[in-house]
């Protein structure tokens, strides 16, 4: 059985559909990974419709996050208008609206989906498509019963049993690098990344200079705000690691290609691991892999001696959420139950351990008050530095608890999170400020950081000034600074990585916000609303 798994995201890091890939593989179909980066039009391509139907698939498979709704719902149209194949959507937006997203496809995964996908191949090869799956995680499209039954055609949704998460990590195929069974559309026609490794390079984060690896899957926090406390409900509240050999595998594969100078390691939270764990990767990475890398951290997890050893292995970025520096607003309103004393404590290990700290901050929070958001410039403004800043739109994901409650206090649109980017924050007076505090005196900080009502004409114009000259020379500067020095003073090091972001750097200085990838994404959006109106009609 043939597989075509496609993703309409802007970046081609596709680590889900890697290892849905890899699995398929493994238990005897054939799999390949189309990507169709922001793919919007009102027509399919000739390149894109030739490419299917020469590989013929049995089973088309669509990931999208909430961000591609309204393109995966278009591409589905445009299937649906020259193939009879069926169509599967899976992802993280499916999971949060599958009776939703089985408008528009035959089945949806809801839950993890290396297993299920499997399944659902052998039973289109053993069955056939008109024989009903049973198969837990499968939903299936409305169906007609059957007008004998005496049952008025009516409309219904069968909904499988729940498949427990997948508990053993280490039995599925780890993801490649860069597998040769890899496509994407660029230009009208389609390339394999495999044998264009250029065009990887520019469609992949960071220009593909990062491996983006997973060793756990969950969170231990049930944030309010994220999608991963709705997920809970489907996997539990229990992390599942990889063994550091399983890890390893993986790796030293990805240590073959020497584009790749950094690791990024996506897991919510790196440091959940033992630190026997921590020890026995120190170990096994130093002497295979010996690349910088990257981990995120909650600030209570961060342990002193658990840090020391990951910086002797090569850790050189820290990511770490915030999200505000009002203990108010992040025990009331995000229900993350940290109070900040633990961040300045957290921040202060990683001054020590000489690591590039990078601290994740929402805005444009409709349940802020004017007072916390100046709490919050005050707060970020005393942390150790040298430090950077990322600043993301509040975002009210449907399941989540601040979602439910915006909702019912009717002051979101429940429909903006299909087409708002995270980056793409409000340019407000406050937001302005808080991205400053790590680049400015803090004596500035502490002069501009007032209430509307006392404000004059001199401090809105300073800020914007001051706003300009910081995202235009101070940041980069300050991130080169950081990047250096958590590299050592490698200069071949930071050379590399600098010139392996310099597009998608360039697209944020101009910008002011979104990467390359999600910008010309947002473009597309924006046009779409004006040339097929009818799409964002649900």
């Amino acid at each position: 059985m043939k597989l075509l798994l496609i993703s309409l995201q802007s970046n081609a890091n596709l680590t889900g559909l890697k290892y849905i890939a890899a699995n398929a593989l493994a238990s005897g179909h054939d799999s390949l990974i189309l990507l169709l980066p922001g793919y919007l039009e009102k027509d399919m391509s000739p390149a894109i419709e030739d490419f299917i139907r020469d590989y013929n698939p049995d089973l088309i498979g669509i990931s999208l996050m909430s961000i591609e709704f309204y393109p995966a719902k278009n591409f589905t149209r445009l299937i649906r208008e020259k193939f009879k194949t069926p169509i599967i959507w899976g992802g993280i937006h499916v999971i949060i609206q599958p009776e939703e997203c089985l408008k528009y496809a035959d089945y949806v995964c809801y839950g993890e989906g290396e297993r299920t996908v499997v399944s659902l191949l052998d039973h289109l090869r053993d069955k056939g498509r008109d024989v009903l799956p049973e198969i837990p995680n499968i939903w299936v499209k409305p169906v007609r019963n059957d007008v004998s039954n005496g049952v008025n055609d009516k409309v219904r949704i069968l909904k499988r049993p729940e498949a427990p998460p997948e508990m053993d990590l280490d039995s599925l195929p780890p993801q490649e690098y860069l597998p040769d069974y890899y496509y994407v559309y660029h230009k009208d026609k389609i390339y394999n990344f495999a044998k264009n490794p250029h065009l990887f390079h520019k469609y992949a984060l960071y220009s593909g200079t990062c491996h983006m690896l997973i060793t756990t899957r969950g969170c231990s926090l049930y944030c309010g705000y994220c999608a991963n406390s709705f997920l809970m409900n489907v996997y539990g509240k229990k992390v599942r690691a990889r063994s550091v050999k399983n890890v390893m595998e993986e790796l030293k594969e990805v240590r073959k290609d020497p584009h790749v100078i950094y690791i990024n390691i996506e897991d919510d939270c790196f440091f959940i691991h033992s630190r026997e764990w921590m020890r026995k990767f120190r170990d096994e990475y130093k002497k295979h892999i010996d690349l910088p890398f990257i981990v995120r951290v909650i600030p209570t997890t961060l342990d002193r001696e658990k840090l020391f050893i990951l910086k002797e292995a090569g850790l050189s970025w820290v990511i770490m959420g915030i999200q505000s520096g009002s203990d108010r607003v992040n025990f009331d309103i995000y229900n993350r139950k940290i109070h900040f004393s633990s961040v300045m404590a957290a921040a202060e290990l990683l001054s020590k351990a000489k690591v590039a700290p990078s601290y994740e901050m929402i805005v444009d929070n409709p349940y802020e008050t004017e007072e916390t958001e100046m709490e919050t410039v005050n707060a970020m403004a005393k942390l150790n530095r040298p430090y950077v800043i990322s600043l993301a739109h509040l975002t009210f994901f449907p399941g989540t608890p601040l979602a439910e409650r915006a909702t019912k206090d009717n002051i979101v649109d429940p429909e903006a999170y299909l087409s708002t980017y995270p980056c793409n924050i409000d340019k407000t007076y406050l937001n302005k400020l808080l991205f400053m505090t790590p680049y400015i005196p803090r004596f500035i900080i502490k002069y501009l950081n007032r209430p509307a009502a006392s404000r004059r004409p001199i401090h809105s114009l300073l800020t914007n000034c001051l706003s300009f000259i910081v995202k235009r020379t101070i940041e980069p500067a300050m991130y080169f600074f950081v990047t250096t020095r958590s590299l050592g003073y490698s200069i071949k090091l930071t050379s590399r990585t600098v010139f392996g972001n310099w597009r998608s750097a360039l697209i944020k200085w101009l910008s002011n916000y979104l990467d390359k990838g999600d910008y010309e994404y947002h473009q597309r959006l924006l046009k779409a609303r004006k040339t097929m109106p009818e799409l964002f009609d649900k």
